[in-house]
């Protein structure tokens, strides 16, 4: 054979495996559930094609609330993630935790949180205040001692965000007027069509990205190997005011937060049920949002799947998780299932082995 047939051949099969290789996602799953009865095989999880394990570490509830490890900052519920660490193979997977930032609705110290305008009334809301600079101090701690934990990442919850009722402490009152230097009037605040409200608006946006920055800093500081994500909702990449609006949350604003990953939950069923859509009309949707995302954040972007009915809980059917993940771009390279059980993970194979068909 000649040498220039041979040069072509192996300029070929190069081309061949740059292609192929090209297209290779990752794939990462979030648990429903984090007290597992018996134990993973990490083995197997690794070998369907799954490279990251999320879990959740706290429960938010009044009553019963609190984290999943040990920490000095708020109230331990079960230590399940320094029980999950020891035995964890690390060889094989990442492991990577999903924490609550400001919904701790357990805590005690009324004074952290935050207050609301609902029913004409003001009112305290059972969140952390993110203009409350104690509640940013705990916040920060308490990330702080979990990134010195055995993990891989944190994922922010979402509940990181205030939303367009929220953010009328004393704090955020006073935020207001020594940076506008103006008085703080509800009334104007309120009605959407005054600069008072598009003011109060970026300066929300401001003190979210601000805090989420000091999360990101603080847990490099003290574990410069940690990765941070965060959860953003859907309307982000394309409907600009109305995430401003609803949630505080700009896009490119949260990835000069020095942010490592933004997970787009960017759920088909949801998505549908909520704008109200046909089954047509909700895939051209999902398909901008998330090629709009990717123009964005590029490698930094995470699409999450939802692989059960949020309401019946019950598996989506295949064909149709097939129909909403062939619309993603083979530029994104990261998907996230959610939420997943044990039992999930022959099915998660055959989702997988479909993606790289």
């Amino acid at each position: 054979m000649k040498k220039s047939t041979i040069l072509k051949i192996g300029i070929l099969l190069s081309c061949l495996f740059f292609y192929q290789n090209s297209f290779t996602r990752e794939y990462e799953i979030q648990f429903k559930k984090v007290d597992f009865k018996g134990k993973l095989n990490y083995f197997f999880i690794n070998k369907i094609g799954i490279d990251k394990l999320i879990i959740k570490v706290f429960e938010d509830d009044p009553v019963s609330g609190g984290l999943f490890f040990k920490n000095s900052v708020f109230r331990v519920k079960k230590p399940i993630l320094d029980r999950i660490i020891p035995d964890f193979d690390f060889n094989k997977l990442n492991l990577w935790v999903w924490m609550i930032t400001r919904k701790l609705s357990w805590v005690q110290g009324l004074d952290l949180y935050d207050m609301e305008y609902k029913d004409r009334e003001r009112r305290l809301v059972r969140k952390l205040d993110l203009f409350n600079p104690d509640a940013i101090k705990k916040i920060i701690s308490v990330y702080k001692e979990l990134a010195l934990k055995k993990i891989n990442g944190i994922l922010i919850q979402d509940d990181f965000f205030i939303r367009h009722n929220e953010g009328f402490s004393n704090w955020g009152k006073a935020k207001f007027s020594e940076v506008m230097g103006l008085p703080f009037k509800k009334s104007l605040i309120m009605n959407t069509d005054t600069e008072y409200n598009s003011n109060w608006i970026q300066l929300k946006v401001n003190q979210v990205n601000k805090v989420l920055s000091l999360i990101v800093k603080e847990c490099k500081r003290v574990n410069p190997r940690i990765k941070i994500g965060i959860n953003v909702y859907y309307e982000t990449p394309i409907f600009v005011n109305r995430s401003e609006m609803w949630y505080a949350h700009n896009l490119k604003g949260i990835i000069n937060t020095g942010i490592d990953f933004l997970y787009l939950m960017s759920y088909h069923r949801q998505i549908k049920k909520e704008m109200k859509l046909s089954e047509n009309r909700n895939k051209m949707l999902f398909k901008k949002i998330v090629e709009n995302a990717y123009k964005i954040c590029k490698e930094k972007l995470v699409v999450k799947i939802q692989i059960r009915d949020w309401d019946t809980r019950e598996i989506i059917p295949l064909l149709e998780l097939k129909n909403y993940i062939r619309l993603i771009p083979k530029s994104v390279k990261k998907i996230c299932f959610t939420p997943v059980e044990k039992e999930d993970f022959y099915y998660i194979k055959s989702i997988i082995k479909s993606d790289n068909g």
